[in-house]
């Protein structure tokens, strides 16, 4: 028995035979109008995409059907046909051209800090795939013949394909290339078939036929099950269906801890994850990224635009809700906005820095927040944060904006404003902030990223990425005991909030909300509520006097 470990990307537990998809040599011919063949293969990959997101959409799966629409719209977009263009220009073959732009435009896509943009480097390979098949002579569909419950295992399964996969079928899937964020991930998620992905030499180590088995808890496939694994596999198995169903009472309850309410609220994008997260019964919004209304367009959303958006979210809920303004900046741009190429983007203009830049860009975004506030209770949280004088520069433009409706007679509701906790600065002069602030949110995302100097894009530096290191774990605390000394609300919104573990840890530290994505709601509800306070304040003492992220994985919280 060989085990194999990957990146966890979609939770579940599977023993099945294996088929290992074997990739396709697709070749471009040169033509004489290269540009006019790509604007065709652009219309007809679009069309098929559509297609297929329109089944995905009458399937039920809606996640797998916004991702196809996005492709078919990518597969027209002008991006990668003056990508293209250029390396034509440059004297390359037509194949060797659409190779190397859609190369640049994946690296590109990749580099970008947030997860959610960066996972769109996956799109463009995808869609750029199907251009050069359909280029080819080739038929835009592989055309997977599957007739008895498998796992998969190949070098990429694209988002169209785990769309059209069927879950009595592919029982679950592993793949060289993706991560926990890509939509295929998020598709797999969607359809409940376990995942594992990120696995360099997959193809190397696996054979069809052979039987395997799947954790896309733990990101493990295992080849050539002995009975011991197969046994342990249906364990695994049996408890995260309990754990599911556990799940399911949860739904529409409160939950708390040491006698203290705890709200369990949801992370969202857009106006879709808000639906899903209503669907859950979440506690509120605890973190709303607002960039995605700036981003891919020649101009900025106009007020009344975010105004419209703003007040459904805020409608939606009788919880608060918690609204990021835009975190755009450095190596995040905005087609719009002229910005200076920086060496370290992650270190550059981002977030609140931008803001200076363009005041009244943020002052717009303000105008709108305090107009829709009066549809539901606002929080409205600013990122990257470093010093308390950016927080009282913001907090003056707030008072501007006011001023601004106060002088046409616009109604406008009254919002809390807090400061996302996400650069080790802000977590080590908390106290001095919470003097200006209202709310505290933890980003456990890039406090890991810059505490431990480690890109969270890197794959060769995952083992540095656990927010459960100690290191990350104090500055956590540090800013939950600032925020208890001030009467200061401190929730965590980064993807730590839907770790078990580290959910249980930030309990105990005072911690008051987490926010996590709305498929996890419940499932932390259910953690919270079988917690036992006395034995968490010795797992947290361990964890915090723990030597690494590992050690501290050891610790075993459940009572």
């Amino acid at each position: 028995m060989r085990r194999i470990q990957g990146v966890a990307a979609s939770k579940g537990v599977a023993v099945a035979p294996i088929i290992v998809i074997e990739e396709e040599t697709v070749v471009v011919p040169n033509m004489d109008d290269p540009a006019g063949a790509l604007v065709a293969a652009g219309s007809a990959v679009s069309a098929h995409l559509s297609n297929l997101s329109a089944e995905a959409a009458e399937r039920g799966r809606k996640d797998a059907a916004e991702v196809l629409n996005a492709q078919a719209l990518m597969a027209e977009d002008s991006m990668i046909a003056d990508a293209v263009e250029e390396h034509l220009d440059d004297g390359e073959n037509f194949d060797t051209a659409l190779q190397n732009a859609a190369t640049e435009l994946q690296a590109m896509l990749a580099s970008l800090p947030d997860p959610y943009l960066a996972a769109r480097a996956a799109d463009v390979g995808e869609v750029t795939d199907r251009l050069r098949r359909h280029l080819a002579g080739l038929p835009l569909s592989k055309g997977l013949s599957i007739t008895e419950p498998s796992i998969l295992c190949a070098a990429q399964i694209t988002a169209a394909e785990t769309a059209t996969l069927d879950p009595n079928l592919v029982v679950g899937f592993a793949t060289v290339e993706g991560g926990p964020t890509s939509h295929v991930a998020i598709i797999a998620r969607s359809i409940g078939v376990p995942a594992v992905v990120g696995i360099p030499d997959l193809l190397t180590q696996v054979q069809s036929g052979e039987i395997g088995g799947i954790d896309g808890s733990t990101g493990e496939l295992f080849v050539d099950l002995d009975d011991t694994m197969r046994e342990e596999l249906e364990t695994r198995a049996a408890a995260e269906a309990a754990a599911h169903e556990a799940a399911q009472k949860f739904k529409g309850k409160r939950v708390s801890y040491r006698d203290a309410p705890v709200r369990v609220s949801a992370n969202v994008a857009n106006l879709d994850d808000v639906e899903r997260a209503v669907a859950q019964n979440a506690d509120g919004v605890g973190l709303m990224r607002t960039e995605f209304l700036f981003m891919d367009r020649p101009a900025p959303p106009s007020e009344d635009e975010q105004v419209e958006v703003y007040t459904t979210a805020l409608s939606s809920f009788s919880d608060p809700v918690v609204i990021r303004t835009f975190d755009i900046g450095g190596d995040k741009p905005a087609d719009f906005l002229e910005v200076d190429e920086e060496e370290n983007p992650f270190l550059g203009v981002r977030g609140v820095r931008l803001y200076r830049n363009e005041p009244e860009l943020f002052r717009t975004q303000l105008r709108a927040l305090l107009r829709a506030a009066v549809a539901g209770e606002l929080w409205v949280m600013i990122p990257m944060v470093a010093t308390t004088s950016e927080l009282v520069e913001v907090k003056e433009q707030l008072s501007l904006a006011r001023d601004e409706l106060a002088a046409s007679s616009t109604p406008v509701g009254d919002l809390k404003l807090g400061v996302m906790i996400e650069v080790p600065s802000a977590a080590l002069t908390a106290d001095a902030l919470a003097q200006h602030a209202d709310f505290f949110s933890i980003g456990t995302n890039d406090l890991t990223q810059y505490a431990m100097a480690a890109d969270r894009m890197s794959g060769t530096l995952e083992y540095l990425h656990d927010p459960v290191h100690p290191a990350v774990l104090a500055l956590c605390q540090m800013t939950a005991k600032a925020g208890l000394r001030n009467g200061c609300p401190v929730s965590v919104c980064g993807e730590a909030a839907a770790d078990p573990l580290a959910a249980a840890l930030f309990m105990e530290m005072g911690i008051t909300k987490l926010s996590v994505s709305a498929p996890s709601v419940n499932g932390i509800k259910a953690v919270i509520d079988q917690l036992d306070p006395e034995m968490m304040a010795e797992i947290q003492e361990q964890a915090l006097s723990a030597a690494d992220a590992p050690a501290v994985r050891m610790l075993n919280y459940r009572s």
